[in-house]
């Protein structure tokens, strides 16, 4: 779908708006031209001596002499070179932007959470090739015997030199910027489909940040000003809102570093062109402005705020030693992507294309030549690409109709249904090419007509939309699911029988430290919730602190206005929370009511409260009467976020991993008779409902092993505190990456807050028999609530 060639065609002179459009595109052609004038007089192309009438007069036919040049088997003629070249440009820059972007989601989302040395891995390594060559170039040219004479030359005055060496640093370190916040959106963003859909936007932040600059003053007077196609920046802009509306998985702060990316990309294109324009005074070689010295020079900032970034917010040492363990052919393979598009497009992942118009004041999106038209072309192929293979790897994301629609929308639009047009002929002539026949020339007739524009383009918006809907939401949904192997007939106790039928605990967890008001939120939040107050709530709070007051009236000032009834024990600070829970599962598992709330206060507070709260309003399903067991019921519910990962050897976005290895051994407990598992689902917060059928459906004794391990004092022989059992440290890794303060293992192992309570916090959905691919693919983030078509058993079981 590239560009063959393709003219836009110019009729009805009479019509000013065509008249505008010639003048930029006669512009754009004189700037190619002069831009290539130095490889013309050297004899590598043909030096065209035509005036503006001479261009006027002969535009009319260009669409169609040109078009038939390049599909010639001997193509002549300036355009078609120039044109094939552009095409075989966009090409290429498709092919990596999207290789890069894929390659760099599976790295960070697998076992290498480290963007910013990944970004600094590449700009290193292109930067070292380029010099390399570079230093080469010098050798070859002071081997020569005319060396001397050729390094004559009087180059730019002082004060140029100083400000081309300043802009070019200042934008090239914004751009750094722009690079580090791609990569940092690239792993935090839980939905690349949305995400490959943003990078238009870039062409955005160009109309207005180039025309502002305008206003300034900061570029020359000589461009067009033209805002005939403004509409199509308003119209991006607009289409560009439905799929972050419609996302059920919206992270906030990864489209914040998502679109910060996109605008300082922009912002450093308008710093690359203020000012003046320098002319070099002489023509000897000795230059430092080559394109290979100029790359060097730009490169030097983005690496020294890449390592910057990299050595104060990640961890080098880990990052290092992940590195080192990659064999040659594995790191060429997620290196190489990354390394070409930095060198041949000075480009990172999931950005656009870098197109910066010398004719037109604003961007892509309002200038009507064809490389812009190329270039916006490029960038939505590169994201249409990305969610198709994409879809492959271990997403797990709907997309909706609307959203996929918005997208097609803006490719209609932006490209135009003459550039569509002409996508038939060139599939037919990639057919002839494979099949090694004779190309068809293209001409306007019939493919320009308006008939076939309107059929063309309504079959280009249909195919598109649909494939990437099937793609999706089809394709990858069913693949994955094969990775789930849970039984199909659930283990539960269904032959236990509460003593009271309409009965409804809620199991408060007090850790130390923890202020007791959160346990008075928790309680007026939860007994006055519509599906529980009915339900005859008893309120049991367990606390480890052992300076909380239990006694009868600080029981009653915590009840509030809850009149049912609240008991308080105090425990042992030891195991955490989890052991809480343990502890209250083996107290009451002869007794114990059809449905059980188990929250904690040390993943509570007022932001967080809310969410829960819309959580269990959204998808729990209270138990009915007289018969709760012919009813359908939340079996399980999570009322914090999840994640899935693989089972033999798993691992989350924090840096937990599973050190002690009960993720597969915890799943057969669980399942007797189930085959060995590969997906799994981990849960997160220690805030859920379970029924009595699936807490009992698990054998006692696993319980109580899984308490004994968290509950054991005897620290050298517990099997829970095992060194064997702890997360290797790296020499120099102390108090840095997830093991900074605050980080998942910030905290040392303790008795008090074992590594072995963070791991069944993740596992009380595969203990619970609630590891599903539904769950993992439609329940909404937390932020989100609800998702288009969503159903009550989205984000948690049914039985």
């Amino acid at each position: 779908m590239q560009d063959g060639g393709w003219r836009p065609q110019i009729r009805g002179e009479g019509n000013w708006t065509a008249k505008e459009d010639e003048e930029i595109l006669l512009a754009d052609r004189r700037s190619s031209d002069s831009g290539s004038g130095s490889r013309n007089e050297n004899g590598n192309g043909r030096l065209s001596e035509r005036g503006e009438n001479e261009d006027r007069d002969g535009f009319e036919k260009e669409g169609e002499d040109e078009d038939e040049d390049e599909y010639r088997d001997e193509g002549e003629g300036e355009g078609s070179r120039r044109g094939l070249s552009r095409s075989t440009k966009g090409t290429i820059w498709v092919v990596l932007v999207t290789m890069s972007t894929l390659i760099g989601r599976r790295i960070l989302r697998g076992g290498f959470p480290y963007p910013f040395f990944l970004v600094l891995l590449t700009q290193l390594i292109a930067w070292i090739l380029v010099a390399s060559l570079a230093f080469l170039v010098q050798l070859k040219r002071f081997s020569t015997k005319s060396a001397k004479s050729q390094e004559a030359s009087e180059g730019y005055s002082w004060l140029a030199t100083i400000f081309i060496i300043f802009r070019a640093l200042l934008a090239s370190s914004i751009s750094g910027v722009a690079a580090l916040c791609g990569a940092l959106a690239l792993l935090h963003s839980p939905n690349l489909p949305v995400l490959a859909m943003l990078p238009i936007v870039t062409y955005v932040f160009d109309s207005f940040l180039f025309r502002l600059a305008y206003v300034l003053r900061l570029f020359p007077r000589d461009q067009s000003t033209s805002a005939r196609k403004a509409y199509k920046v308003i119209f991006v802009l607009a289409c560009s809102i439905p799929p972050i509306l419609f996302d059920y998985r919206l992270n906030i702060r990864s489209l914040f570093v998502a679109v910060a990316g996109f605008a300082l990309l922009s912002l450093s294109k308008v710093i690359s062109k203020t000012g003046p324009k320098f002319e070099r005074k002489g023509n000897g070689t000795g230059r430092w402005d080559t394109p290979l010295h100029f790359y060097l020079l730009q490169g030097i900032a983005p690496l020294v705020i890449s390592w910057m970034a990299a050595s104060k917010y990640e961890n080098v040492i880990a990052a290092h030693h992940a590195f080192t363990t990659w064999t040659w052919g594995y790191g060429l393979l997620n290196l190489a992507p990354g390394v070409l598009l930095q060198q041949l497009f000075v480009a990172s992942m999931n950005s656009a294309h870098p197109f910066v118009s010398e004719v037109h004041v604003g961007g892509a999106l309002e200038e009507p030549t064809e490389k812009a038209t190329d270039a916006i072309a490029s960038t939505l192929q590169a994201g249409f690409w990305t969610v198709i293979i994409g879809v492959l790897g271990q997403e797990k994301n709907f997309i909706d109709w609307i959203q996929v629609i918005a997208f097609t929308l803006i490719y209609v639009v932006c490209v135009g249904p003459k550039h569509i047009g002409y996508y038939p002929p060139r599939l037919l002539n990639i057919v002839s090419r494979i099949c090694r026949r004779r190309q068809l020339p293209l001409h306007p007739e019939p493919w320009q007509f308006a008939f076939f524009l309107v059929t063309t383009t309504v079959v280009f918006a249909i195919v598109i939309s649909c494939n990437v809907m099937f793609w999706v939401d089809t394709v990858a949904y069913n693949r994955n699911l094969k990775t789930w192997l849970g039984p199909k007939i659930l283990n539960l106790d269904t032959m236990y029988r509460p003593p009271q039928l309409r009965s409804f605990d809620i199991i408060i967890a007090h850790s130390e430290g923890d202020p007791v008001s959160t346990i008075s939120d928790l309680i007026s939040t939860f007994t006055t919730h519509h599906f529980i107050r009915n339900l005859n709530p008893r309120v049991t709070v367990y606390s480890k602190d052992p300076t909380i007051n239990i006694s009868t009236p600080a029981a009653a000032s915590l009840k509030g206005a809850f009149e049912g009834d609240l008991s308080m024990q105090t425990l042992r600070n030891s195991g955490g929370v989890p052991a809480t829970f343990l502890h209250h599962i083996l107290y009451s598992w002869s007794f114990m009511p059809v449905q059980t709330l188990f929250l904690s206060t040390a993943s509570t507070n007022p932001l967080t409260l809310p969410l829960h709260q819309n959580r269990l309003s959204d998808y729990f399903t209270p138990m009915g009467f007289p018969l709760p067991d012919a009813l359908p019921k939340s079996g399980f519910l999570s009322l914090g976020e999840q994640e899935s990962c693989w089972c033999g050897q798993c691992f989350d976005s924090l840096g937990w991993e599973d050190t002690f290895h009960l993720v597969p051994s915890m799943w057969s407990a669980a399942r007797p008779g189930s085959p060995s598992c590969e997906s799994v689902l981990l849960t997160y917060g220690n805030n859920f409902i379970a029924s009595a059928a699936r807490i009992r459906g698990t054998k006692k004794d696993v319980w109580q092993m899984l308490y004994d391990g968290l509950v054991d004092t005897n620290l050298e022989n517990a099997w829970a505190h095992k060194k064997e059992k702890m997360p290797i440290v790296l020499p120099g890794e102390e108090g840095r990456g997830r093991f900074r303060p605050g980080a998942v293992y910030g905290v040392k192992d303790s008795l008090e807050r074992p590594y072995l309570g963070m791991t069944i916090e993740r596992l009380w959905g595969v203990l619970l028999q609630c590891s599903t691919p539904e769950i993992a693919w439609a329940c909404p983030a937390l932020e989100v609530g609800w998702r288009i078509g969503g159903r009550r058993e989205d984000c948690g079981c049914i039985e």
